[in-house]
């Protein structure tokens, strides 16, 4: 209901209507026919330019504005300006008069004409020329729907063009643009009308193709090219489950969606069955002998007091090795000196335990959200360990900065290449954390040229 498809359709033909009276001689009609003899180019092109986004670009905004100005002087040139029995005596006016000519000069008539004519002939071929680069720079899903129309169009602005031209030219010669023999004179008359009407035919198969899925699809898609609000966005995938193809495409990415999920709650489960065996392993028995020990204070303070201060010296270093154990299992789950300093010490930590040299860039400007600390250390953890453990590599590069879109990582070696994600190398799990943050991960690692990891991160 809010297309200005139909209203502008009906103007044009209003304006066809209205400049069909011309030739009938009746007062005051065809002084309006004549004023607005072809103005429906003017609806015709902002249709081709808009359908069916209804919206213009920068150049095709200035040059409709500039097309119409071109009809409006002409329309007021005509109205204004001439006079049949005064502007041209020489001619038979059989009873034509203009009942508005109140400015009735010939030398100021066929001036405006001239130049009027001539802007509209430039402006037609300019908008054709939109109107083809639109149609070659549009998606193949849209095509199937403007096509038609632009094609239609770019051959109604040739021909109007033509005609502002001829107009323009007879006027300022008196000889005819092109010398067509009479008897073809009607035949070039209803080919011209027959290019205008291709327009109006092309909406109505642009149309029907709009009722398809396709169709929908299509639309929503040039739509979307000029802006993308929340309801367009909606709109959109709404069109692109209907559409059976894309339909495919969305379950394939539904099931990498499953599969990365799944990969992510097996590493979580892994994890936890790891931390549970070192916590058993560890801590736990430490805890537990600890408990045993103290038991034994108990018992010794009531029979040997003497020996109750050896024994707390004892149990305290046990439990000065306990705390020492959960702060490394603690660095395995979290590392902490990323909570208390930052993003940018915790690298420099990693650099320095690596056995493979590191050089280190980082250029960050305060925190970020934890989230994204965590990854980015673990992405650069990662990358090191697989440097050290498989590359064969003599130094490795580090580069982080935050930038205004996000964080940027970049951890290069110069070793033998070839990183496989499928292979353990912990690099698939990294995409799983990265993408779950929206982020970008690209991995470029060719045999014999050692391994590029580019990582983005969102900061907000």
């Amino acid at each position: 209901p809010t297309s200005r498809t139909g209203p502008l359709l009906i103007l044009s033909g209003a304006l066809w209507s209205l400049g069909s009276y011309g030739p009938t001689g009746i007062v005051p009609v065809w002084v309006l026919g004549f004023a607005f003899e072809r103005s429906y180019d003017v609806s015709l092109a902002l249709l081709a330019l808009t359908f069916p986004a209804d919206r213009l670009s920068r150049v095709g905004r200035v040059a409709m504005w500039a097309l119409a100005g071109s009809f409006l002087l002409r329309s007021t040139g005509r109205l204004l300006l001439q006079d049949p029995p005064r502007t041209y005596p020489e001619f038979p006016a059989d009873g034509l008069f203009n009942p508005f000519a109140i400015l009735e000069s010939r030398a100021a008539f066929e001036t405006v004409e001239v130049l009027a004519n001539a802007g509209i002939a430039v402006l037609a071929i300019a908008i054709a020329l939109i109107a083809a680069r639109r149609l070659l720079r549009s998606p193949s899903l849209t095509q199937a729907v403007i096509g038609p129309v632009l094609m239609g169009s770019v051959v109604a602005m040739l021909f109007a063009s033509f005609d502002a031209a001829e107009f323009a030219w007879t006027t300022a010669t008196g000889s005819p643009l092109i010398d067509v023999p009479e008897s073809l004179s009607g035949l070039v008359d209803w080919v011209i009308l027959a290019a205008r009407a291709t327009v109006p035919v092309a909406f109505l198969v642009g149309t029907l193709h709009i009722r398809s899925a396709g169709g929908a699809l299509a639309t929503m898609a040039s739509r979307l090219e000029r802006e993308a609000s929340p309801a367009d966005v909606d709109d959109a995938l709404a069109a692109y489950i209907e559409n059976d193809q894309l339909a495919t495409l969305l379950r394939n990415q539904l099931a990498e969606l499953r599969a990365s999920r799944a990969r992510i709650v097996a590493a979580g489960d892994a994890e936890r069955r790891r931390i549970e065996r070192a916590l058993h392993d560890g801590a736990q028995q430490h805890l537990t002998g600890i408990a045993v020990r103290l038991d034994d204070v108990r018992r010794t303070a009531v029979t040997n007091p003497a020996k109750v201060a050896e024994q707390l010296a004892e149990i305290a270093a046990e439990l000065r090795d306990a705390m020492h154990e959960m702060r490394e299992l603690a660095r395995g789950i979290h590392p902490a000196i990323l909570t208390e300093a930052g993003l940018g010490p915790a690298l420099a930590t990693l650099a320095r335990r690596s056995t493979v040299p590191v050089d280190l860039s980082v250029n960050l400007d305060g925190r970020m959200p934890l989230p994204t600390e965590v990854t980015a250390y673990y992405v650069v953890a990662e990358a090191l360990t697989n440097v050290a453990r498989s590359a064969r590599a003599n130094r490795a590069e580090v580069a982080v900065e935050r930038r205004d879109d996000g964080l940027f990582i970049r951890v290069v070696d110069d070793g033998i290449g070839g990183a496989d994600p499928l292979a353990g190398s912990g690099i698939e799990g990294l995409r799983d954390r990265v993408r779950a943050l929206n982020g970008r991960f690209l991995l470029d690692s060719p045999a014999g040229r050692g391994t590029n990891l580019e990582v983005w991160l969102p900061c907000e």
